[in-house]
């Protein structure tokens, strides 16, 4: 077994750097100095009420295949995890406690999914991270190293501007509609194309036992249609980041003084191209004067984030 620490054996320590989302888990393998050696991607880990070890299995797949291609074996020396719906202490416990007993890594430290991205970044530096993906949530780290969060509090509550909000929008004007409450749009036939229906009838059958998950997976064609000129999505694109951008509005005060802030985004709805991170960005530089959007080049890689936060872990041991 590998030594957290380097051990007798003075077999390197291995870290993994773990990303346990809804729709997606990322786990990158890397050294005792946050160096990237193999990653593997495969379906949602997330965290769900009494689901550890479903969680922790799906993880175990994934990390075996990024295990292979940097030809090591698991356990691991450390595996930090960042994981969506395991935002407090009992869910994290739980997890950690499974992923060690599938034998992933002899360590395991268990996080909520937006602190590793916070950590992918801005490393140990301050800022504001807005995360739209089936959900929304904004972190901030202040300069005095607390965490702060807005949002987040799942589709029956709230995640405004997230994947379901957009999903559920598109599927009320849609209806709307139908009926000449709202003008029309090409909303309902692109709905039908993407979900293989044939009638507005079909759909409201669909909608009866539709999941969160794939009323969500709805909004990547919202944004296709408002990026091609479509009026009514266009409009459901700028309200969505009209509440994004209220998510940062509210995590600016907990920043003294007036220097800038920097705000990253993650998740699958503000990837560069995304007419919503175009939108976030236009809202932010009207209503927001401190907040300065990274202009990134990509999407927050959170399993590199989880690496760095596992390399510190190894070196308070």
């Amino acid at each position: 077994m590998t030594d957290p620490a380097g051990g007798p054996s003075q077999r390197p320590a291995v870290l993994l750097g773990i990303d346990s989302g809804g729709s997606h888990t990322a786990v990158v393998v890397g050294d005792r100095q946050g160096r990237v050696l193999a990653r593997a991607e495969g379906p949602g880990s997330a965290m769900r009420p009494g689901g550890a070890e479903r969680s922790a299995a799906v993880i175990l797949d994934v990390a075996r295949r990024a295990a292979s291609q940097a030809r090591i074996t698991l356990p691991a020396g450390v595996a930090l995890v960042g994981a969506a719906g395991a935002g407090r202490a009992p869910e994290q416990q739980a997890l950690a406690a499974a992923i060690t007993a599938a034998g992933i890594a002899s360590r395991v430290d268990v996080r909520g999914d937006v602190e590793i991205a916070l950590a992918a970044a801005f490393g140990d530096g301050p800022g504001v991270l807005v995360n739209a993906g089936t959900g929304s949530i904004a972190y901030a780290r202040t300069p005095d190293g607390k965490l702060h969060r807005a949002g987040g509090h799942g589709w029956q509550l709230g995640d405004e501007g997230g994947g379901y909000w957009l999903g559920r929008r598109a599927l009320s004007a849609a209806a709307r509609a139908q009926d000449g409450l709202e003008e029309s749009s090409t909303l309902l036939e692109r709905l039908l194309v993407a979900l293989g229906l044939q009638t507005f009838d079909d759909l409201i059958r669909w909608t009866a036992t539709a999941t969160p998950a794939q009323v969500a997976a709805l909004a990547p064609h919202v944004l296709n249609a408002a990026k091609e000129g479509e009026t009514v999505a266009q409009r459901a694109v700028e309200a969505a980041a009209v509440e994004l951008a209220q998510l940062v509005q509210i995590l600016t005060r907990h920043f003294p003084g007036s220097d800038p802030i920097r705000v990253a985004t993650a998740g699958g709805l503000v990837r560069v191209g995304s007419p919503l991170l175009t939108a976030l960005r236009a809202r932010l530089g009207a209503d927001n004067p401190r907040a300065r959007l990274a202009d990134l080049g990509s999407s927050v890689d959170a399993p590199v984030g989880a690496l760095r936060l596992a390399a510190q872990l190894l070196g308070t041991a």
